[in-house]
């Protein structure tokens, strides 16, 4: 894979001091040393991709970098970090070791939310760059892209995963498609 411009930065190993008292193992942990892509141009993305609605261009991100259980958001935004598509699973590197991994949520709605999560959890994706993203269980490569009512035209749309034709409020489009975008 080619990238424009790619620098890579090293994440310091810092050593844990222990006190004198304890075990001497202790005093030898190290935090790993992580190895991360830092992209000076547009890092590869997914991005959606349906022509004429309001969200295509946008990219796949999500709300909190550093919290698990975290929605998946299209936005402006290309903070993602590092993508790898693996054993079904999209998942994004964002200056951490563990990667989030894209989840698929629960509803008793045909569109369910996505949210990222440390938890890997595989074959649950249809995935990689330059094709259109499907989950394997449905079969389904429709998304919602969805605000609050009272949000404003800067804030990001929560993304849903389509499994049949139940829409929320407001919503008056199905179809939109995501694809892995170099």
């Amino acid at each position: 894979m080619l990238f424009s411009s790619l620098a890579l930065s090293l994440f310091a190993a810092v050593a844990i001091a222990a006190p004198a008292s304890e075990d001497a193992n202790a005093a030898r942990a190290i935090h790993p040393i992580c190895l991360s892509p830092v992209y000076t141009g547009t890092p590869p993305n997914i991005t959606a991709i349906t022509p004429g609605t309001a969200v295509t261009g946008l990219y796949l991100s999500d709300s909190d970098t550093s919290t698990a259980g975290s929605p998946a958001i299209l936005s402006t935004d290309t903070t993602i970090g590092r993508l790898e598509f693996n054993n079904g699973t999209i998942a994004a590197y964002q200056g951490y070791c563990s990667p989030f991994f894209l989840q698929i949520g629960t509803s008793d709605k045909s569109y369910k939310p996505l949210t990222w999560d440390f938890t890997e959890v595989d074959n649950i994706w249809d995935a990689d760059f330059d094709k259109i993203i499907t989950a394997k269980a449905s079969g389904s490569s429709e998304f919602l892209a969805c605000k609050p009512l009272l949000s404003t035209a800067s804030d990001p749309f929560t993304l849903y995963l389509q499994t049949g034709t139940d829409r929320p409020l407001k919503v008056s489009k199905n179809g939109l498609k995501l694809a892995g975008t170099k």
